[in-house]
């Protein structure tokens, strides 16, 4: 077992099921509900769900890499780990441009986000 890479999936099937449930009634519901035109709905309902695919595979992968210790998937979970610090720092980037000192309360996403990918990296050196 590879306990880096296994702790990284679980944080990310983890951060599968807050995406999915909280996302939902949180940022969501309300947007949907709101008066924008359909077109923007469905297309962030579109993204959200890709989201969801995205966080939930990853999440996967890693758990079942780092369970079985597999070093033949290492591109893979650099590639998992990469994204996952980049997606970090999006959430951090967009959050100060919205939020400033405070992006780091309003949109914690990034405090999910980043443990995967860097204890992932950890895992392959």
């Amino acid at each position: 077992m590879n306990t880096w890479i296994f702790i990284a999936g679980i944080i990310g099937l983890f951060t599968t099921l807050v995406h999915i449930v909280g996302g939902q009634l949180d940022p969501v519901r309300p947007f949907l509900k709101s008066d924008f035109p359909d077109i923007p709905k469905a297309t962030l309902l579109g993204c959200w769900h890709m989201v969801s695919v995205t966080l939930l595979i990853s999440g996967l992968v890693l758990t079942y890499v780092g369970w079985f210790n597999l070093s033949s998937f290492q591109s893979i979970v650099i590639g998992i780990s990469l994204s996952f610090i980049i997606f970090s720092l999006v959430f951090i980037a967009v959050g100060w441009y919205f939020f400033k000192f405070q992006t780091f309360i309003k949109l914690p996403q990034w405090v999910l986000l980043l443990p995967i990918g860097v204890l992932g990296l950890i895992g392959v050196m």
